[in-house]
C-alpha cells in the first residue's frame, strides 16, 4: 500500500511540475511565476531524480542526433579510406607500368563570390595516401615543367601528367621512380605522419625538394634535395643539410613536426629564398644565430646562406616580386594570427623582424590558463608588433584559416588584377574561411588593402600554381584527394 501511495504521490508531482512549467511559459510572468514558488517546495533528491529521468529526455535526444551525424561523417571518412587502400592493393606501383588515373568529380561549375564568378574543375584519384595532416587523405605539391605538371606527394611519391589533359573527363599520371629511400630513411616520413616533403621547385632542368630531415634520433631540421630532371628516374642529392637540429624532447619544452616550413622559390643574384619553421621551439625565431624560423637565400652554386629574415612561426606561401623587388609571404598562427606578410626591398645587409614569438595576434593553444603561464612566459604574444619594434603583418586571421600557398595573380587571368593575391587555405570550417581561396588585392603602393573575396572551394588546399598559357589555377586539395582547376 505504502509503495502505490509513493508511486501515484511521484506521478501527481511531476504532473503539477509539468503542467506548472508550461502555464508560466504561457503567462510569461518570467519573475515570479508559481513554477519558482514550488520549484522551493520540491525536495532536492527530488529534483536529481527528476533531473536524471524526465528532464534529460531532450538532452540525451539532441546528443543521439550529434553523436549519429558523427558517426555518418566517419563512416563515410573511413570508406574513402578502405577504397583507397584496395586500389592500392590492386594498383601495386611495380605494376600497371606505374600509372594512376583522375577522374573528373566536378565539371565546370561556377563558383559565385561577393565580386566575381570563376569556373572550377576537379579530379580525384584513389592511388595516393598518407596525408600530413588527420583530415588530408593525400599531401601533394605542384609544379609546372615544360607541357607537364609535376607533382610530389607528402610521401615522397613522384608523378607527372601532360597539363592539357585537365580539359579530359579522365587522364593519366604516370610515376618517377627515385632514390629517395636511400636517402631518407625513417620510417615516419612514408607513413601519415607530420614529417614529409614540404615542397617543390623546378628551375633550369633542376628539380628542388625539401623535406623533414631527421638528422639524428629524433632530432630535425627542413632540408633540400636536387636533382637533374629526368621523367623516368630523379637521382638526389644534398643541396642544404644544416648541421642544427630541433630535438623532440628539448629545454623549451615543446616540439612539433608540423612547423617545419619548407617553402622555396627564386630570388636574386643567382639564389634561392627558402623558409624554415621552428618546430615550435619558438625562442629559435629570434636566435639570428641559428636557421630556424626564418626566410633564408641560399646559393644555388654554393649552398652558402644568409637570412633575409626572422622572427616567423611557419611559412607555409612564399613568393618574389622581380619588377617590384617584393617577397610576399603566408604564415600559420596558433589560434588565430595566421597572417600575411610583404618584405619591401628584401636584403641580408638590413634583416627584417616579423615578431614571433613575441608578437602575434593568436594565443597559445589550450588560451591563457594556469597550465599555460609557461608558454605565455617564454612567447608573450604581443596584440601588436609595430609597438615593439616588428613589421605589421598586411592583413592577420582571426580564427585563423590553416593558411597556406600564395600566389601574386596576373593581369592575363583577370584584366582588373594589378596588386592581387590568391591565399589559400586549408583547416574545416567554411564558415571560418577555410577550404577556402582568400583574394586579396592591395592599392599601388601594396601597403593597402583595397577589396577581399573568398572563392570557396570546399576542400584543403595545399598547394597552387598558375599556369600561364593555359590561362587557369591549379590546386593540390587534400580531402578528395586531387587536383583542382581554376578559371575566371
Amino acid at each position: 500500500m505504502k509503495k502505490k501511495f509513493k508511486k501515484y504521490f511521484y506521478f501527481l508531482i511531476i504532473l503539477l511540475l509539468i503542467l506548472y512549467f508550461f502555464g508560466s511559459k504561457v503567462i510569461g510572468n518570467n519573475e515570479y511565476n508559481f513554477y519558482f514558488h514550488l520549484k522551493s517546495y520540491i525536495p532536492n533528491s527530488l529534483k536529481h531524480h527528476l533531473k536524471n529521468t524526465i528532464f534529460i529526455i531532450p538532452k540525451l535526444k539532441k546528443d543521439v542526433k550529434v553523436l549519429k551525424e558523427k558517426n555518418r561523417e566517419l563512416e563515410l571518412q573511413l570508406k574513402k579510406k578502405y577504397k583507397i587502400i584496395e586500389n592500392l592493393k590492386k594498383n601495386n606501383l611495380n605494376e600497371v607500368n606505374n600509372i594512376i588515373t583522375f577522374k573528373i568529380q566536378k565539371k565546370d561549375i561556377k563558383i559565385k563570390t561577393k565580386f566575381s564568378q570563376y569556373k572550377y574543375s576537379q579530379f580525384e584519384t584513389n592511388s595516393l595516401s598518407n596525408g600530413k595532416a588527420d583530415e588530408a587523405i593525400a599531401s601533394g605539391y605542384i609544379e609546372e615543367y615544360k607541357d607537364n605538371i609535376i607533382i610530389v606527394s607528402g610521401d615522397g611519391l613522384f608523378l607527372y601528367f601532360n597539363k592539357n589533359l585537365i580539359n579530359k573527363n579522365i587522364f593519366k599520371a604516370n610515376f618517377i621512380k627515385s632514390n629517395i629511400k636511400e636517402i631518407i630513411k625513417y620510417p615516419k616520413f612514408y607513413s601519415k605522419s607530420k614529417f614529409g616533403v614540404k615542397d617543390i621547385y623546378i628551375e633550369n632542368e633542376k628539380l628542388f625538394i625539401s623535406y623533414s630531415n631527421q638528422l639524428s634520433k629524433n632530432c630535425f631540421n627542413t632540408s633540400i634535395l636536387v636533382a637533374n630532371i629526368d621523367l623516368n628516374y630523379l637521382k638526389f642529392k644534398e643541396f642544404f643539410n644544416p648541421k642544427n637540429c630541433v630535438k623532440t624532447k628539448n629545454d623549451y619544452g615543446s616540439f612539433n613536426g608540423h612547423i617545419a616550413g619548407g617553402r622555396i622559390t627564386n630570388f636574386i643574384n643567382n639564389e634561392l629564398l627558402f623558409s624554415t619553421g621552428s618546430f615550435q621551439y619558438s625562442s629559435h625565431a629570434q636566435n639570428d644565430k641559428n636557421i630556424f624560423g626564418k626566410i633564408l637565400s641560399i646559393n644555388k652554386d654554393t649552398g652558402d646562406w644568409n637570412i633575409i629574415s626572422m622572427g616567423h612561426r611557419n611559412i607555409q606561401g612564399l613568393g618574389y616580386d622581380f619588377e617590384k623587388n617584393i617577397i610576399y609571404s603566408t604564415e600559420h598562427g596558433p589560434i588565430g594570427g595566421d597572417e600575411f606578410n610583404l618584405n619591401f626591398k628584401p636584403n641580408k645587409l638590413n634583416i627584417k623582424n616579423y615578431g614571433w614569438p613575441i608578437s602575434s595576434y593568436g594565443e597559445h593553444y589550450g588560451g591563457k590558463s594556469k597550465k599555460n603561464e609557461w608558454k605565455y612566459k617564454k612567447a608573450p604574444l604581443k596584440k601588436s608588433h609595430s609597438k615593439h619594434g616588428f613589421i605589421e603583418p598586411i592583413k592577420y586571421f582571426v580564427p585563423s584559416i590553416g593558411i597556406s600557398e600564395i600566389i601574386k595573380v596576373p593581369k592575363n587571368f583577370n584584366n582588373d588584377f594589378d596588386n592581387d593575391f590568391f591565399i589559400s587555405s586549408m583547416g574545416k570550417i567554411i564558415e571560418e574561411g577555410d577550404l577556402s581561396i582568400h583574394h586579396i588585392k592591395l592599392d599601388y603602393e601594396l601597403k593597402k588593402i583595397e577589396r577581399e573575396d573568398i572563392i570557396v572551394i570546399g576542400e584543403r588546399i595545399r598547394d597552387m600554381k598558375y599556369i600561364t598559357d593555359l590561362n587557369k589555377i591549379i590546386l593540390f586539395v587534400e580531402n578528395s584527394p586531387g587536383i583542382g582547376v581554376l578559371s575566371y
